[in-house]
C-alpha cells in the first residue's frame, strides 16, 4: 500500500468530516460504547474546529489520489496534543494509522526539539490503536473516565461566562493544576464561541471550564470543579456537557459518581515523554 501525506487543507473538509464519522461510529458501534460522532455534520464540526485553527498543523493520508485519512496536532501551548486521527474503515490496519501517527510525532520533534512533551487519549477498547501507539514510543499513563455530569438543579450566581479578562486566572490555574499553562488554547476556543465559564469565590476566580471534549477545566478545589461543571451541564446541550475525568484522581473521580456523574467509557492517557500526574483537580482535553 502506497500512502502520500498532505498538508490539510479546508478543500478536504467534508471527505475528512465523512471518514471521521465512519471511523468512530464503526468503533463505538461494535463495541458498544458512547458514539463521539454519531453523524457526519458531527464529523464535519470537530474536523473544521481544527482545520481552521492556525496552532493546529495537520496531514491528509491519500492512496492512488483517495483520501484514505488524516491527523492533526494542536500546538498551542507547551504539551503538543495528537488528534483526531481517524482512518478510512476500508482501510484499516493496512499502515494508514501508523503513518499518521509517525507523522505527528516527527512533526512534533521537528518543531519543539528531540524531547517534545506530546499527549494523547486513546480509546480503550481499540486495543489495535493501543498496540501501535505503544510500538511508536507512547507509554500509558493514567485512564480516564469520559463522564455525563448531572446539570445542577438551581443556578449559581458564583458562576458567570468566561472573558478574556480571565485568561491570566486560566494560566494560573492550569499552570498549577495541569502541570503546564493552556491558556493559549483557552484564548482561541473562546474566541471561536466556546462555551466557557468561571467560578469566583470571595472576589476571585478559583475556577473555569470550557466545554466540549475540547476544552478543558480546573479549579482549586474538587468541591469547585465539580460545581463549576454541573453547572455548565446545566447551561449547555448534554452533548457537550461531557467531561474526562482522570482516574487518578480518586479522589474526584468518587466526588462526581456521588454528584451524579455517569460513566460513558474509558480512555487511556499515553505521552512521549516523562509524564508528571496532574497535581490538581483538573479535567483535560480529548487531545492532552
Amino acid at each position: 500500500m502506497t500512502i502520500k501525506l498532505i498538508p490539510a487543507e479546508p478543500k478536504h473538509l467534508a471527505e475528512l468530516a465523512r471518514i471521521c464519522h465512519l471511523a468512530f461510529d464503526t468503533l463505538h458501534e461494535r463495541h458498544r460504547v458512547h458514539r463521539d460522532v454519531p453523524t457526519e455534520e458531527v464529523g464535519g464540526l470537530i474536523i473544521g474546529g481544527v482545520l481552521h485553527r492556525p496552532d493546529y498543523v495537520g496531514a491528509v493520508a491519500v492512496e492512488h489520489g483517495r483520501v484514505v485519512g488524516s491527523n492533526f496536532l494542536l500546538l498551542a501551548d507547551e504539551v503538543c496534543g495528537v488528534g483526531p486521527i481517524t482512518v478510512d474503515p476500508s482501510v484499516q490496519s493496512r499502515g494508514v494509522g501508523r503513518v499518521l501517527m509517525q507523522w505527528a510525532i516527527d512533526e512534533a520533534r521537528r518543531r519543539r526539539g528531540d524531547r517534545p512533551r506530546v499527549r494523547l487519549f486513546q480509546e480503550a477498547v481499540n486495543t489495535t490503536s493501543l498496540a501501535l501507539y505503544s510500538r511508536l514510543g507512547f507509554c500509558w499513563r493514567d485512564s480516564a473516565a469520559l463522564m455525563h455530569p448531572r446539570p445542577a438543579e438551581t443556578d449559581d450566581a458564583s458562576v458567570r461566562p468566561m472573558t478574556t479578562g480571565d485568561l491570566p486566572d486560566v494560566q494560573r490555574l492550569s499552570a498549577q493544576h495541569y502541570g503546564a499553562s493552556r491558556v493559549n488554547d483557552a484564548a482561541r476556543l473562546l474566541s471561536m464561541g466556546f462555551p466557557a465559564f468561571v467560578l469566583e469565590r470571595g472576589g476571585r476566580v478559583v475556577g473555569y471550564q470550557i466545554a466540549t471534549l475540547f476544552g478543558h477545566a480546573s479549579a482549586e478545589t474538587d468541591e469547585d470543579l465539580l460545581t463549576l461543571v454541573g453547572q455548565t451541564a446545566r447551561r449547555v446541550p448534554p452533548p457537550i456537557s461531557v467531561v474526562i475525568v482522570p482516574m487518578s484522581q480518586a479522589s474526584l473521580f468518587q466526588a462526581a459518581l456521588s454528584a451524579g456523574f455517569r460513566v460513558a467509557k474509558t480512555l487511556n492517557c499515553m505521552s512521549l515523554e516523562t509524564f508528571d500526574l496532574p497535581p490538581g483537580p483538573t479535567m483535560p482535553s480529548i487531545q492532552c
